[in-house]
């Protein structure tokens, strides 16, 4: 895999490009969720069903990350990207002008398609501008991406929702798209370099039913708890297709999925980490505004607010973690992010009342954020850094599966804690909510200390064998 003889200024050109295409793809998958109510009003759905604008989302990507290596083996650059972001504007247009809830979600589900081929593309390209020695900065770009949007979607469309209609979510989203497909249409050159591939298709629908399967039952576990046989069977069924899935894979000669990168043993301890940061970084950006709202009883907008200083400083330490892996490895600065996360977590346990000073709250998700932001991307190209260049979109392609998949599980895992914790009524316990976010946090400590050990295993060169 090697990248074509590109200009300094021409390759800066394709990076933001690349990165602003993915950003606004990441931005989207969480810029829905505080307008929520609005959009059970217009549409009368419940709760439940207008979770699925986010879960059905996650869920297209999900299915999609897994085969983007073959896409870009199959594929040129500018072709795939051309077609992502199409896909992304397609599915902004249908959201935009839908009629009822099943065109808004058919919408969401194409801007899916186009964000699960995106954001493994972006960091094949970017690991393939870059040289080895410059990944660290290249990955601290990506944490941009793959961090900070999450973070700043919902203060973003907290601000929109209450002073617009949800749609003006679509109108801002809209114009954008279009100009970034411009952009790839007129200066995208091919980065990649192509391979004669097959794919399996047999693969394709167990992944699908696989993960789709595993997503779903967790998601309907949430709702209608445990004991819920549609979420029994659904989470049985998903666990047996993935295990096919992965047999096929090892045996396929060209599989969808190059499972075998995971033998070498950085990239698999990465792709555990990555599971376990990538968690916490969703369920804290997702219980702190509904603690916010639900038991302190502040609105919506302060629900929003109360994430973007950790949003701001995770952007930053993305950037700054960076140029620390080009200089000292991943290893160091994962341990420093693990003990940011367990110190904020454990704060969160012990310090949530409902009356704890909303600076107080600010601070503390601003030190989890840190801690995310010294651990995702340097960890990430520490397992690529481990590959040969024709691996690269492979081990890209698991290790975002891995992410996109296990993260959205350790989420739906944590988020639990809060359910149990609610006493079945629709209106809301102030005292019986704060119980179960502090519950909730006390996993996320588990989870932080799980992967403050795993770091300490993660190479302490700043480079493999192969570099």
């Amino acid at each position: 895999m090697a990248s074509v003889d590109l200009s300094r200024s021409y390759r800066r050109l394709i990076v933001a490009i690349t990165l602003s295409a993915s950003f606004l793809s990441v931005l989207t998958q969480f810029l829905l969720i505080t307008a929520f109510p609005k959009i059970m009003e217009e549409f009368s759905v419940n709760s439940t069903e207008v979770q699925w604008l986010t879960t059905g989302y996650m869920l297209t990507i999900a299915v999609l990350i897994p085969i983007t290596g073959y896409l870009i083996d199959k594929f040129k650059t500018r072709t795939l990207m051309l077609s992502a972001m199409s896909m992304f504007f397609i599915g902004t247009l249908i959201g935009l002008a839908a009629p009822s809830f099943p065109v808004l979600l058919a919408g969401r589900i194409f801007q899916g398609v186009g964000s699960g081929i995106m954001i493994p593309l972006m960091q094949t390209i970017l690991f393939l501008v870059f040289p080895k020695e410059k990944r660290g900065f290249a990955m601290g770009l990506a944490g941009l991406v793959i961090n900070v949007a999450p973070a700043i979607g919902p203060p973003i469309s907290g601000v929109m929702v209450r002073y617009f209609e949800w749609r003006s979510l679509f109108w801002v989203t809209l114009p954008i798209a279009a100009l970034i497909l411009v952009l790839v249409f007129i200066f995208m050159r091919n980065i990649t370099e192509q391979r004669k591939t097959d794919i399996d298709f047999s693969s394709i629908i167990l992944s699908t039913v696989g993960f789709g399967g595993m997503l779903y039952g967790f998601n309907r576990v949430e709702d209608a708890g445990i004991g819920d046989p549609i979420a029994i069977v659904s989470m049985l069924v998903g666990a047996v297709a993935l295990a096919l899935f992965a047999v096929q894979q090892l045996r396929l000669q060209t599989p969808i999925l190059e499972l075998r990168v995971l033998k070498v043993p950085t990239l698999a301890l990465v792709a555990f980490v990555s599971i376990l940061a990538f968690s916490l970084l969703i369920s804290s950006e997702t219980m702190l505004p509904m603690y916010v709202q639900n038991a302190q009883q502040f609105s919506a907008f302060y629900g929003g607010l109360i994430v973007m200083p950790g949003a701001l400083t995770l952007a930053l330490m993305s950037l700054f973690a960076g140029n620390l892996f080009d200089k000292y490895g991943g290893r160091i600065i994962a341990i420093i992010g693990f003990v940011l996360l367990v110190v904020s977590t454990l704060g969160f346990h012990f310090i949530l009342t409902l009356d704890t000073p909303f600076i107080v709250t600010m601070i503390l998700f601003m030190l989890a954020m840190a801690g995310v932001g010294l651990i995702n991307m340097p960890i990430m190209t520490a397992g690529i850094n481990a590959l040969p260049d024709e691996l690269i979109p492979h081990g890209t392609a698991v290790v975002n599966t891995a992410r996109q998949f296990g993260g959205s599980l350790g989420l739906t895992f944590i988020i639990s804690f809060i359910s149990q914790a609610e006493t079945g009524s629709e209106a809301v316990d102030p005292l019986n909510y704060l119980s179960g976010v502090k519950t909730a946090f006390f996993v996320a400590f588990l989870f932080a200390v799980i992967g403050l050990i795993s770091a300490f295993f993660i190479d302490r060169k700043r480079k493999s064998a192969r570099g």
